[in-house]
C-alpha cells in the first residue's frame, strides 16, 4: 500500500465504527509508526481494543502507549496545578490552553489526549516575571535562548520552554498565536486580554478559555501555526470539545470573520464533519464559501505528514511561495513581525545561520530528493497560498 493510501486508512481508523483493514505486516508496522509519531496509539487502543484483525504486537503497542500516557497525564495534571499555584502566589492569573482543558474535561479518558507540553497564557506585561518566578521555583530552561527575553516578548508567542520538577514541559504564552509577518502566510489577529477576561475558573482554581475562544485557538493553532501537522488529534479535539461544551455559533463565526481565521475554521470544521460523523456543527451563521475540495482531499497527507521531514519540507515550501528571499530569511535566522524591527537569532545557535548550515543543509538536500517530501512541500505551499488569499 502506498503512503497516501495508508494515511487515509489510518485517518479512518481514528474515527468511529471504522472496520479493521486487511494489511500486510509491513503496512501495519508503518501505520503504527505514523500513529506513534502523531500520538494516536492510545486513541486507537480505545477504539479498536479486542477487535479481530489487529495484529497482537500492534494491539500490545497501542495498549502500552495508553498505559504510559495515562500515567503521564496524572503527572502533568499535578504539575499544572502546582505551576498555576506558583504563579497565583505572584499575583499572576494563568489560563491553560488546548490540551490541558481537553484532556481533563472533554475526553472520557485523559490518556486519549497525550500532551507534549502544557501551554499557559499569561498577560504579556507579566510574562517575564512569571518566567523568572518558575525558574526560582526550580523549573529549568530546556535549552539556551537564541534571543533575549525582551526580544522574545516582542517577536515570539511564548517564552523558552521550561521543564517542571517532574519533567513536564511548560510553555508560558504571552500571545495566543504568532503575529502577522512571523509565518509563511498571513496570521490572524487576536485579543489576549479578551480571552483572559472571559476565562472560566474551574473548581480546581485553574482558568480555562471560554468554549468559543478554546475552539478558535485549537483551529488557529492547527491550521495557521502548524499547517495541520498537529495530526488527526485536532479532529478529535473539536469533536470532544463540541460534545462537552456548548458553543455560541453566531459569536464564534463573528469572531472568526473579524479576526481573519474564518477560512481555517471552515476547513477544520468541514473535516470534522467528514471524519467525525454525528458531530453537530452550525454553519448557518457563516457567510463565506466552503473549503476548497483539493484541500479537503489533501488533508490526510497534511494531517499525517512526516514530522521528521517537516523542516526540510517547510524550507522548500517557503522557497516555492516566496522565492530566494524566503530561503535567505530562513538560512540567516531572521525573525520579523509586522511593525517591528527584524531580530536575528544567534549565528552559532542551532537555529542560526551557522547552526543551520552545519546541521540542516545536507539533511534537507537528502530529504528533498524523496518524492514524498517534495509532495509534502507543494501541499504546504498550497495551504499557505490559500491562507493568504
Amino acid at each position: 500500500m502506498d503512503l497516501p493510501e495508508l494515511r487515509r486508512v489510518l485517518l479512518d481508523l481514528t474515527g468511529p465504527d471504522a472496520p479493521v483493514p486487511d494489511l500486510t505486516a509491513a503496512d501495519w508496522a508503518e501505520l503504527d509508526r505514523i500513529a506513534a509519531q502523531h500520538r494516536l496509539q492510545p486513541l486507537l487502543h480505545s477504539l479498536h481494543r479486542g477487535k479481530a484483525g489487529v495484529p497482537a504486537e500492534i494491539a500490545e503497542a497501542w495498549q502500552a502507549a495508553h498505559r504510559f500516557h495515562a500515567m503521564q497525564a496524572m503527572v502533568q495534571r499535578a504539575e499544572l496545578v502546582e505551576t498555576c499555584a506558583i504563579l497565583a502566589r505572584e499575583g499572576i492569573a494563568a489560563v491553560a490552553l488546548k490540551g490541558a482543558w481537553l484532556a481533563a474535561r472533554a475526553y472520557p479518558d485523559p490518556a486519549l489526549r497525550p500532551m507534549r507540553d502544557i501551554d499557559l497564557l499569561v498577560p504579556q506585561a507579566d510574562v517575564i516575571r512569571a518566567f523568572e518566578a518558575l525558574q526560582a521555583a526550580g523549573y529549568c530552561q530546556a535549552e539556551a535562548s537564541e534571543l533575549t527575553l525582551d526580544a522574545i516578548v516582542r517577536i515570539d508567542k511564548h517564552m523558552p520552554p521550561l521543564t517542571a520538577p517532574r519533567g513536564t514541559m511548560i510553555e508560558l504564552h504571552h500571545r495566543l498565536w504568532e503575529r502577522d509577518g512571523r509565518l509563511d502566510h498571513a496570521s490572524p489577529t487576536a485579543s489576549e486580554a479578551d480571552v483572559l477576561a472571559r476565562a472560566i475558573r474551574g473548581e480546581d482554581g485553574i482558568g480555562y478559555p471560554a468554549a468559543e475562544d478554546l475552539l478558535g485557538h485549537v483551529i488557529v493553532h492547527a491550521v495557521y501555526s502548524h499547517r495541520l501537522d498537529v495530526g488527526p488529534l485536532v479532529l478529535s479535539d473539536v469533536e470532544h470539545l463540541l460534545r462537552a461544551a456548548p458553543v455560541d455559533w453566531a459569536r464564534f463565526w463573528a469572531a472568526a470573520d473579524a479576526n481573519h481565521w474564518r477560512d481555517g475554521a471552515r476547513l477544520i470544521l468541514e473535516l470534522v464533519g467528514r471524519y467525525r460523523p454525528g458531530v453537530w456543527i452550525d454553519f448557518s451563521a457563516d457567510a463565506g464559501p466552503p473549503a476548497p475540495p483539493e484541500l479537503l482531499e489533501a488533508a490526510p497527507d497534511l494531517l499525517l505528514q512526516d514530522l521528521a521531514t517537516r523542516a526540510s519540507a517547510g524550507l522548500a515550501a517557503k522557497t516555492i511561495k516566496q522565492g530566494p528571499a524566503g530561503l535567505a530569511e530562513r538560512i540567516t535566522g531572521r525573525r520579523k513581525v509586522a511593525g517591528e524591527a527584524v531580530v536575528t537569532r544567534a549565528a552559532t545557535g542551532p537555529g542560526g545561520m551557522l547552526g543551520w548550515a552545519g546541521s540542516r543543509t545536507l539533511r534537507s538536500l537528502r530529504e528533498l530528493a524523496r518524492a514524498d517530501v517534495r509532495r509534502q512541500s507543494r501541499q504546504l505551499a498550497a495551504l499557505s497560498q490559500w491562507l493568504d488569499r
